[in-house]
């Protein structure tokens, strides 16, 4: 299955995490495409809308609050934008940390930071 594929079957399956349609909204996709580094890809790139949801770190914490864990991320709404890259990062971050420690991801099956901010598919599709 190529990656544009994954990722359109993806998105049909985040619809339906709880508090997760939000980030699906056109407008804001177009809003974080226009703040990001994509200045070429459409917003109608499921792969593009995608990376952009997961490098601001807000959609991750949905996500992962969304299994339940024994301790919930932090979902802050207020400023969903590229303005503050270390906050992102930082959001990130604890999604990482959180897929290691409560989820007993294996370290190799899970991306890092940089990888998720580089432009490369490799990093992206972990």
């Amino acid at each position: 299955m190529s990656l544009y594929q994954s990722c359109l079957n993806l998105i049909e399956r985040l619809a339906g995490v709880p508090d997760f349609e939000q980030y699906l909204d056109p407008d804001l996709l177009h809003h974080l495409q226009a703040d990001s580094a994509y200045g070429t890809s459409t917003p109608n790139d499921p792969v593009t809308q995608l990376w952009i949801l997961f490098r601001l770190g807000t959609p991750l914490a949905c996500i992962l609050n969304g299994l339940r864990p024994h301790h919930q991320l932090n979902i802050d709404n207020s400023d969903l934008s590229f303005a503050n890259i270390n906050a992102c990062k930082e959001r990130v971050f604890h999604f990482i940390v959180a897929c290691l420690q409560d989820f007993n991801f294996e370290k190799e099956n899970v991306f890092t930071i940089s990888e998720l901010y580089h432009d490369n598919t490799n990093g992206f599709v972990k």
